[in-house]
């Protein structure tokens, strides 16, 4: 019986090792795969592209005007090209690996945000998807009277101008030309005015917005893609003034690399460039010609 127990525990720590051998040799094996995406953004959407450490990447994006009829387009302002719906610069820094942070102004609101994106999965040959985690915290140092969506006779104090944005990315490499991912979270408002009458039908408007999204890429070559992307917002609030006032974020666009630069050239209907103002504002109808034509820069350094 004796011999039989150490029969059976040397058996077993031997099929231990050999697992474990499994696992290293796996590991070992795995291909990287090139990178998925060219930046860490497609049009609206983040992607699981962090930046390495030690670098620094530079971007400015610019939005116009409504192309069509809506609003502020049309004949009389170029097509939306005499008006900047929102314009926005940003640095990111990798800090280590996998982990990036970074820092970012923009015209509407004279929104400020704070970011961090860790890529906790990378997609090789074992293992099939990447993902990461990106979180945002807002503020905006507007004066009350033109702070968005106040009335100017309240103060409001620093915590009622914030908001935050939270959301998992998962994306997957399928072949030298396609890219997709999906995404989802929510963003969260610390102040807003609630607005629950008739005409928006009992339906109040709310400080968490859960939304999800979607985006991908289709590669043309080796420097050129067709980019694109798109949110599904849910909000009682929204679906019900949707006809009227709401609409969901959709994005197009055309990305080149040339050496250190990403540049893209972009159509949407979202007025602004960042999540924290795209989930719970975007008012754009494509369909009325409520979409804007942008761009974006991007540049890498050393540091």
């Amino acid at each position: 019986m004796f011999t039989l127990a150490l029969f059976f525990i040397s058996f077993t720590a031997n099929s231990q090792d050999d697992l474990l051998k499994l696992v290293d040799t796996a590991k070992k094996g795995a291909q990287k795969i090139p990178s998925t995406w060219k930046d860490t953004k497609l049009v609206n959407v983040q992607t699981t592209k962090v930046v390495d450490p030690g670098v620094m990447e530079f971007f400015i994006l610019h939005r116009f005007g409504n192309v069509g009829g809506e609003g502020n387009g049309g004949f009389h302002t170029l097509a939306g090209f005499d008006i900047a719906s929102d314009i926005e610069f940003a640095f990111q820094f990798g800090v280590i690996k996998n982990l990036m942070v970074g820092i970012s102004r923009s015209k509407q609101q004279e929104l400020i945000d704070l970011d961090a994106k860790y890529k906790l999965l990378t997609q090789t040959s074992v293992t099939p998807v990447s993902l990461a985690l990106y979180e945002d915290v807002g503020v905006t140092p507007e004066l009350n009277s033109t702070f968005y969506g106040t009335d100017s006779t309240t103060p409001r104090s620093f915590a009622d101008k914030l908001s935050y944005f939270s959301e998992f990315i998962l994306d997957r490499r399928f072949n030298d030309h396609i890219s997709l991912e999906l995404l989802g979270g929510f963003q969260h408002r610390n102040y807003l005015l609630a607005a629950d009458n008739a005409s928006n039908e009992n339906a109040a408007d709310e400080n968490n917005i859960p939304f999800a999204a979607a985006g991908g890429r289709i590669m043309l070559n080796k420097h050129s893609s067709i980019v694109f992307d798109y949110y599904y917002i849910i909000s009682q609030y929204r679906m019900n003034n949707n006809a009227n006032a709401f609409h969901n974020p959709v994005s197009i666009g055309y990305e080149v690399e040339t050496g250190g630069h990403v540049f893209e050239i972009n159509f949407t209907n979202a007025s602004y460039l960042d999540e924290n103002n795209i989930i719970p504002y975007t008012q754009g109808n494509w369909l009325k010609g409520g979409f804007k034509l942008g761009f974006s820069i991007s540049r890498v350094f050393n540091i």
